[in-house]
C-alpha cells in the first residue's frame, strides 16, 4: 500500500478544472491558498470515484505534523479502534471488522488513512454514532434524551440557526419524493438528525488543524459544519462536482468540475 501510495503522490493531478470565484486556478494554486488555513474541508458524493481521487491529492499535498485528516466515514466510538491501526496494533482486517466501516472504504478512504499510517499522522473519526443520529431522525431531541449514553452530548451545542440550510435540507427532502417513503420520518426529525451530525463533526476537530472529507452537504455553501464551528476557525471548501450534476460558483471556495 505504501508504494501504491507514494506512486500516486507521484503522479500529476487528477483529471477536473478548479473553479475559484470567477476564475479557474491550477491544483498548485489551490494547494497554496488551502495551505494558509487551519481546515479545509474536501465536499464529495460517496460514490465519486474522481472525488476521492482529488481527496488524496489534496490530502497528500496538504498533510504534515501539524494538520491531520478527519473523516465523516469512521464514528467517534471507533476512535479508539483507529488509533490502534495506525499504531499497528491492529491489522486491517481487524479494522474493518470491528470500526462498522462504510462498504467502500477500502477503495474509496483507506489510501487516505494508510497515508497517514505511515507517516505518524492522526486521523480523526467525527461522525457522530449512528444510533443517536437514528433516535434523532425518529423522535426529535426527545429522542436523543431517551437514549442511553446521552451524556456524549453534554459538552455539544448545536446552532440551529442557518435558514438557508435548513430550507435547502428540507427541500432535498422533497426532491427526492418517493424515495422517503420507505423512511416515513418527519423530514424536521431528519433535519435535527443532520444538524446532530455536523455539531458532533465540528466538535471533533475543535483546535486541530485538518483536511476533513465529508459529503459535500456538509460543506457546500459554507454550511453544515461551518456553522459548528467556532467563528475564529479560518478554513477552506472545497467541492468535488458529481458527473451530471448542476453547480454554482459559489457553492464552495473551490469547485472542481470534469471537464476534457
Amino acid at each position: 500500500m505504501g508504494i501504491l501510495i507514494a506512486a500516486v503522490f507521484a503522479l500529476a493531478p487528477p483529471q477536473g478544472i478548479i473553479h475559484h470565484g470567477g476564475d479557474t486556478v491550477s491544483s498548485d494554486e489551490m494547494i497554496s491558498m488551502l495551505e494558509e488555513v487551519s481546515v479545509v474541508f474536501i465536499g464529495e458524493k460517496h460514490d465519486d470515484a474522481l472525488a476521492h481521487e482529488w481527496e488524496l491529492y489534496i490530502w497528500t499535498n496538504l498533510a504534515s505534523d501539524d494538520r491531520c485528516l478527519a473523516l465523516e466515514m469512521f464514528e467517534t466510538d471507533v476512535q479508539g479502534l483507529l488509533d490502534s491501526y495506525l499504531s499497528g496494533e491492529l491489522s486491517l482486517d481487524e479494522l474493518l471488522e470491528s470500526s462498522r466501516p462504510w462498504n467502500n472504504y477500502v477503495e474509496a478512504y483507506h489510501p487516505m488513512v494508510e497515508y497517514a499510517a505511515q507517516n505518524g499522522i492522526s486521523v480523526i473519526a467525527a461522525n457522530v454514532p449512528r444510533h443517536f443520529a437514528s433516535s434523532v431522525a425518529r423522535n426529535g431531541w426527545e429522542g436523543l434524551r431517551d437514549t442511553e449514553g446521552s451524556e456524549f452530548f453534554e459538552n455539544i451545542s448545536v446552532d440551529s440557526a442557518n435558514v438557508f440550510y435548513r430550507q435547502r435540507f428540507l427541500e432535498t427532502m422533497a426532491a427526492m419524493g418517493g424515495q422517503m417513503q420507505s423512511m416515513p420520518m418527519d423530514p424536521v426529525n431528519m433535519y435535527r438528525a443532520q444538524l446532530l451530525k455536523d455539531a458532533v463533526m465540528a466538535s471533533s476537530i475543535e483546535g486541530t488543524s485538518c483536511v476533513f472529507v465529508c459529503g459535500s452537504f456538509h460543506s457546500d455553501y459554507r454550511c453544515g459544519i461551518p456553522n459548528q464551528m467556532d467563528t475564529g476557525v479560518s478554513y477552506l471548501t472545497v467541492s468535488v462536482v458529481g458527473e451530471n450534476e448542476t453547480w454554482e460558483a459559489d457553492q464552495a471556495d473551490f469547485v472542481i468540475v470534469r471537464g476534457i
